[in-house]
């Protein structure tokens, strides 16, 4: 019983230590934000939904900031690149826009996830 203690122990201390180590910097961002975006879009981009549609879904994802990233990854994907292609042209893109400007995130919040939250604090 107590080698099992110290083991999980062991665990427990290396998973807060790593998760102390995540950071949020600007390639972070950039990097998640186009991972979010190639992976909204490819599913109806490999469907068959219409232009029109996969953009105006791509529109409630982001932020003005990147307003033509959908777009882009939308065209790059019907030209046959491959989801990891178009993730790093983005991130690419993204890399190039101010710290600061990164720093302000460059998708748009889920309105769910925020109005569970304000349940769950009612809650409380």
């Amino acid at each position: 019983m107590k080698n099992l203690l110290i083991t999980a122990f062991l665990f427990i201390s290396v998973q807060l230590f790593s998760q102390a180590e995540m950071k949020l910097t600007k390639e972070n961002i950039c990097r998640g934000a186009a991972v979010s975006i190639v992976g909204n879009i490819k599913p109806f981009v490999d469907r068959g939904f219409p232009k029109s549609e996969i953009l105006e879904m791509g529109k409630e994802l982001v932020k003005d900031v990147i307003k033509d990233a959908p777009e882009k990854a939308y065209n790059l994907l019907k030209t046959n690149k491959s989801s990891d292609e178009v993730i790093e042209i983005l991130y690419n893109d993204f890399m190039k826009l101010d710290k600061s400007v990164v720093s302000q995130f460059l998708l748009k919040p889920d309105m769910d996830d925020l109005e569970d939250e304000e349940y769950d604090e009612d809650d409380e």
